[in-house]
């Protein structure tokens, strides 16, 4: 129990860290922001450890949203042709891109692990 309070105490400490983070990855796509049709901000994981930005924008591509976020150290994997997956190993930030086939919009989802 004293284990479980301890590690609730750090998340809650940590999460402007990480919510700064994840602000500034978020603002590297001010280009587009004028496309974004929504806007969901949430933690997930164990006692809310994990935090997410997740976007999405229309009339962009995700090659044009690759682009954007590659001025960063980021590794890219290509799952698909419409899902690509990469992470900052400098700033320990997942940063998933996938086209939705039905809408054509694109979702970019930022994950921040403590």
């Amino acid at each position: 129990m004293i284990i479980i309070s301890l590690m609730t105490v750090a998340t809650i400490i940590n999460r402007p860290k990480q919510i700064q983070q994840l602000e500034a990855y978020e603002q590297k796509l001010t280009n587009i922001s004028t496309h974004k049709v929504s806007e969901e901000h949430f933690a997930t994981g164990r006692n809310g450890q994990i935090y997410i930005f997740k976007n999405t924008y229309e009339n962009v591509t995700l090659e044009s949203v690759k682009d954007i976020l590659s001025e960063e150290k980021i590794s890219w994997r290509e799952v698909n042709k419409r899902h690509l997956i990469g992470y900052d190993l400098d700033d320990n930030i997942g940063v998933e891109i996938i086209r939705d086939i039905n809408t054509k919009a694109i979702i970019v989802k930022l994950e921040k692990d403590r």
